[in-house]
């Protein structure tokens, strides 16, 4: 049996297509953070660019439904339209981490106490997406 040069290079071609490729990283994308006071139920919903540049949640979440005359309060975070190689970072006014979430770790506590719903105050604190 002689397998012919015709049929090598089709095999050959055909597994080099079948290699799955990196996502490419653009900051144009944005994923969408799900901000959620759990006590109440209110929510909102902010798209973050993927540039590592913090943006301060006053901004991003003015006028929503956890706004409440400038006092925004929620209790967790939650990555609701994943990109794949994200990480998002929360920082308090002091730069202190908060929460921490990503394209396999979705959700995050804010109070520290995954067994209790204790809603803080989060109008101060930034966030940021990047490439990890």
């Amino acid at each position: 049996m002689q397998i012919s040069f015709a049929v090598v290079i089709g095999l050959l071609a055909t597994s080099i297509s079948a290699i799955p490729t990196r996502h490419q990283q653009s900051s144009e994308e944005h994923v969408t953070v799900q901000f959620t006071n759990d006590l109440t139920g209110a929510s909102a919903s902010a798209s973050i660019q993927i540039s590592g540049r913090g943006l301060k949640i006053s901004h991003l979440l003015k006028d929503t439904n956890i706004d409440s005359h400038g006092k925004i309060v929620a209790s967790s975070i939650q990555m609701t339209k994943i990109v794949q190689g994200v990480h998002c970072y929360m920082t308090d006014h002091h730069d202190k981490n908060i929460a921490d979430i990503t394209d396999t770790h979705t959700f995050s506590d804010l109070d520290g106490n995954p067994n209790a719903a204790k809603p803080i105050r989060i109008e101060k604190a930034h966030i940021l997406c990047k490439w990890k």
